[in-house]
């Protein structure tokens, strides 16, 4: 199952980053075309980020048992991770929830620009974590 989700996140992150750049050359006056993709985007990133921030609770809380009591790598990337994840998360939902069921003018647009860019770092290196995981 983890590599099904590793390459839905992987998918996710080339189609969020084309879909950003593309976005810039077909709709550069913000008409709205570019607003259709992401309603139909923006579902897929909201899962996405719920299999992110699983995997990651699950990283987390296993780093967490492990008895070593420096800072280590792999315990920082485990926080850096899920908490990051977290806040991107809020983020998204704060501004999906805006975008979707009201004006897409009550969303922000730099928290958008910051979505687009970094979901995709995120998704990508949660699934390459995902299949270096797998059992």
């Amino acid at each position: 199952m983890k590599s099904l989700f590793s390459i839905y996140l992987r998918v996710l992150a080339v189609v969020t980053y084309v879909q950003y750049i593309a976005s810039q050359f077909y709709d550069p006056a913000g008409e709205g075309v570019a607003d259709t993709v992401y309603r139909i985007l923006d579902p897929l990133l909201v899962l996405g980020m719920i299999i992110v921030v699983f995997y990651a609770y699950q990283r987390k809380q296993s780093v967490d048992e492990s008895s070593e009591e420096a800072i280590t790598r792999e315990y920082l990337e485990a926080n850096a991770v899920f908490y990051s994840g977290v806040a991107l998360f809020f983020g998204l939902l704060y501004n999906y929830v805006g975008f979707q069921f009201s004006d897409p003018a009550n969303s922000q647009g730099w928290l958008w620009s910051l979505l687009d860019l970094t979901l995709p770092l995120l998704f990508y290196a949660s699934s390459v974590q995902l299949l270096k995981n797998e059992e």
